[in-house]
């Protein structure tokens, strides 16, 4: 990529790019209460894209007691939690563990309030540089009215993006093709109509994501869980920019 034009455009997704992941309060739960490592995340994608979590970030359902009582049902479903078990030729699991799903909920929501300790940084001085234009294409929640979470203070990573194209409320979701298509739109509608899908770099954690980015001619950099400073390494190279912190090492430009 280091050999390619520089970018007009940089997208970041929000949670496990430019905040800590609510992967890792996933995986945080499933230690904590004995639950086999990934199979919350196996059972959310197993029921894409009709799963109470798919719905919630599409704006379809409010997030309410309702939604927790449907997202609970889901992660403990026996059909489910036997094929998981298959996959390690585990013919005769243990019960189906009781998972909390509210508290699941807001813990991977509190732990993504937290900015990744190198891509937070990086954020600033590209907004500062003024040299690229910053978007954000990213699965959300809408939390209910009055909620804490919905502030956005003056350290808030959204305030980094012109653009922020937001799953729950635009009625689509990652990783389908309408609202990277969306996302495109709004890019050329504020920033003009010469912008090529090849001038732009997006950042996401999932690989699904990207993979239909890239079939779309989008320019790609994976963030690997507990990883960023690898992929603020490479937003280095393709931007020409000293973005890590004083004393980290730095990517060759």
């Amino acid at each position: 990529m280091a050999s390619q034009s520089r970018p007009k455009v940089l997208m970041f997704d929000i949670g496990g790019v430019c905040v800590v992941s609510p992967f890792q309060a996933i995986l945080d739960y499933e230690v904590q209460h004995g639950i086999p490592k990934g199979y919350i995340n196996f059972s959310i994608r197993e029921l894409t894209p009709n799963g109470a979590w798919h719905k919630l970030e599409r704006g379809e359902i409010p997030n309410d007691a309702n939604y927790f009582r449907m997202f609970k049902a889901d992660l403990q479903r026996p059909d489910l939690w036997a094929k998981f078990h298959q996959k390690s030729n585990n013919s005769n699991p243990p019960p189906v563990p009781d998972i909390d799903a509210e508290t699941l909920y807001w813990t991977m929501m509190s732990m993504s309030r937290s900015p990744d300790p190198y891509m937070y940084p990086a954020l600033k001085k590209l907004k500062a540089s003024g040299q690229y234009k910053l978007a954000a294409l990213s699965n959300t929640t809408i939390f209910p009215e009055g909620h804490e979470f919905n502030k956005i203070g003056p350290d808030d990573v959204r305030n980094f993006f012109e653009i922020f194209v937001s799953s729950a409320h635009v009625g689509m979701r990652k990783p389908n093709r309408d609202i990277y298509e969306y996302a495109l739109e709004q890019i050329r509608q504020k920033w003009g109509r010469d912008i090529r899908n090849e001038d732009i770099v997006f950042l996401d954690d999932i690989g699904e994501n990207l993979k239909m980015a890239k079939s779309l001619g989008i320019r790609t950099i994976r963030v690997l869980l507990g990883r960023s400073q690898e992929a603020v390494k490479e937003l280095e190279k393709v931007t020409g920019l000293s973005l890590l912190e004083d004393g980290e090492p730095r990517a060759r430009l």
